[in-house]
């Protein structure tokens, strides 16, 4: 009984820990104050107002969804490859390459971004969009591989023979008989490198230019010079928007599937 109380106990603990935060945002952005209060000194919508006439977040919100796309795309067809590679290919300095490719976990992001800044000016390259989809890519790379490669680990290999004796080619086993049984895994690291992507702030101030400023930089040169309820505003719609595209995504692809749910 006592350990059970215990474990409910931290369990809430827990939920408030991890909660408490969203719902001080979410309420602070219907304050009448000034400032973020909570509880909200009364109610009002014109901090949502404010925020739908700044046309600056407008377009670094696009600059964000066009990265994370863009990002999300080119790791999640990377890692993928790289997935399937580690996991079926028994080469010489297999857990080399695969340590390799885990090292933007590891490393620090400072560290990353600033490799990656002098990377991008040695290449030359003129787009601070592509220097930015390319930072975002490394970072996503391994949340992508980690996802990928776990699904690949727990398929079943008699499927693939199966379809192997039956005078399969490969190619058609990959694509019929692989992709399909890990495809739950490969939206579940959609979602993770997007919003990796999405949330990145470290990497994306070094890469960040002129023509191209991401939503949390944004956000963040915003509150060195004020904290008001209109970030808060800002706040509480990425966490709908994170949530609406989570439901979204399962609802029409059914992401209880990698979770072992039954219907």
């Amino acid at each position: 009984m006592i350990p059970r109380i215990s474990l409910s106990l931290w369990t809430t603990l827990t939920l408030i820990f991890l909660l408490g935060p969203l719902v001080i945002i979410v309420g602070g952005s219907f304050t009448e104050a000034p400032h973020v209060t909570f509880p909200p000194e009364g109610f009002t919508l014109k901090w949502y107002a404010q925020l739908m006439e700044r046309e600056d977040f407008l377009e670094s919100f696009i600059d964000s969804m066009v990265l994370a796309v863009a990002a999300t795309a080119a790791a999640t067809i990377l890692g993928t490859i790289a997935a399937l590679a580690l996991a079926r290919e028994n080469f010489k300095g297999r857990e080399a390459f695969r340590a390799f490719l885990m090292s933007p976990l590891i490393l620090p992001t400072v560290v990353t971004g600033v490799a990656l800044f002098q990377f991008i000016r040695l290449l030359e390259i003129p787009s601070n969009m592509l220097g930015l989809i390319i930072g975002h890519t490394l970072i996503t790379l391994p949340y992508v591989i980690r996802t990928v490669g776990a699904a690949l680990v727990g398929l079943d290999k008699s499927l693939a023979e199966a379809a192997e004796v039956l005078g399969a080619k490969p190619a058609r086993i990959l694509f019929q008989v692989v992709m399909p049984a890990i495809a739950p895994a490969i939206l579940v690291s959609v979602i993770f490198a997007f919003i990796v992507s999405f949330d990145q702030v470290t990497i994306s101030i070094f890469l960040t230019g002129p023509d191209v400023m991401t939503l949390p930089i944004r956000i963040y040169t915003y509150i060195e010079f004020a904290i008001d309820p209109m970030i808060a505003a800002v706040s509480t719609l990425l966490i709908l928007f994170a949530y609406l595209l989570v439901v979204g995504l399962e609802r029409a692809f059914g992401l209880d599937k990698v979770f072992g749910k039954k219907g």
